[in-house]
Formats: C-alpha cells, structure tokens, sequence
C-alpha cells in the first residue's frame, strides 16, 4: 500500500520554536572560536546590546546586519531574512493577531 506524498506550502514549514538569528550568530561566534565580547567590540556595539541580540531579546537591526556581514563575510541580506523569519513566526503564534487575521478573512471571503 502506497502512501499519498503531501506537498507543504512554506508558511506550513515552521519549526515548534521560532529560532531568533541570535542563537545563529552565537553558534556562527563559537565555530570561529570568538568571544561575544570580543565580536562586539570588533563590530562597534556594546556588549551589553550585543549580548542581548545573542539571548533574543533584541532584533538584528539592518545596521547590526550589515556590521556582522562586514566581520563575518555573511550577507546582511541572510541576517535580516532570518530576523524577518522570526518576527513572522512569532507574530503567527500571537492569539489575539489570530483572531484579528482570521476575521479579516471571513470578512474578504464574503466579497
């Protein structure tokens, strides 16, 4: 007996936690044996807000993007992708969005 391959869309690919491009960055740190002290200093930021980037309480603006990709040699492009990632993994998990998403599709669906 065969099984039916299913296709997902990607919005249906998302992983059980949203992974912030700070977890990334921190492997990306500790493969280039590199302390998170040292890489924010190297990049002009300071290291509490780095560290706070590192822990995922803070989003990798367009400017630190573009300073990890000038240290790092990884497209600010990747960063903000995966920053973007996350923002809309997370915004996916909020309730109440739900709510509001779902009543604007109703709300289309009778047009």
């Amino acid at each position: 007996m065969e099984t039916a391959k299913r296709i997902y869309r990607p919005d249906e690919l998302q992983p059980s936690e949203p992974i912030h491009p700070g977890e990334m960055l921190k492997d990306e740190l500790d493969a280039r044996g590199m302390s998170q002290r040292k890489f924010a200093g190297l990049i002009g930021m300071p290291y509490t807000a780095f560290n706070e980037i590192i822990n995922g309480k803070r989003p990798i603006t367009t400017d630190t993007a573009l300073k990890i990709e000038a240290a790092t040699g990884i497209s600010a492009n990747i960063w903000i992708g995966l920053q973007t990632d996350y923002n809309l993994q997370t915004a996916r998990r909020n309730n109440k969005l739900a709510t509001v998403l779902e009543n604007i599709r109703k709300a289309v669906a009778v047009l």
